[in-house]
């Protein structure tokens, strides 16, 4: 039986890879950029992650969730440390939202072109908005990883997996 339920518990999770991932980080590692395979450094990756989680909250009351909003060049991308204090606020976020109506209604906001400013406005709910903000810092987590991997350092065994690919793999054993 599947069950469709927003789980804060699951949201969490996602909250411990990274926090797992900054204790283990260098600074000097943190903000290497690692010519030619990426533009960006880890932290640059992480202040982004961060971004959208940051975007979901502050736009709640609103009711509009604006992913445009960066905090670029913060000292974010530049200190393990802050950015595991960031961390910690979202944790707090997290169990404190667990209170509200996952069907809440909201507008999202985001450019959808690499060629022109096109910003687009749809229609989602927390519920959805928090699966999408999970689903985003897993999909850079990967890219993190394999940061990490080329750095000569190894994560915690999932790391940036998917929990939909952790499940295959759980099946398959």
């Amino acid at each position: 039986m599947l069950n469709f339920a927003i789980s804060i518990e699951d949201q969490l999770e996602t909250v411990q890879q990274a926090k797992a991932f900054l204790h283990d980080i260098s600074v000097e590692n943190y903000q290497l950029v690692l010519n030619p395979h990426f533009i960006s450094s880890a932290g640059t990756h992480m202040r982004h992650i961060l971004d959208h989680y940051w975007a979901l909250k502050d736009g709640l009351n609103q009711g509009l969730i604006n992913y445009n909003s960066r905090n670029r060049n913060s000292s974010i991308e530049s200190c393990p440390q802050t950015a595991l204090g960031e961390w910690q606020k979202i944790e707090s976020w997290l169990t404190d939202v667990d209170h509200l109506d996952v069907d809440m209604p909201l507008n999202v906001a985001c450019e959808t072109s690499i060629n022109k400013t096109q910003n687009t406005q749809t229609q989602s709910t927390l519920g959805r908005e928090l699966v999408f903000v999970a689903s985003h810092a897993i999909h850079h987590f990967s890219l993190l990883a394999v940061i990490n991997s080329l750095l000569g350092n190894k994560d915690e065994a999932h790391f940036g997996i998917a929990p939909n690919t952790a499940s295959y793999i759980r099946q398959q054993a």
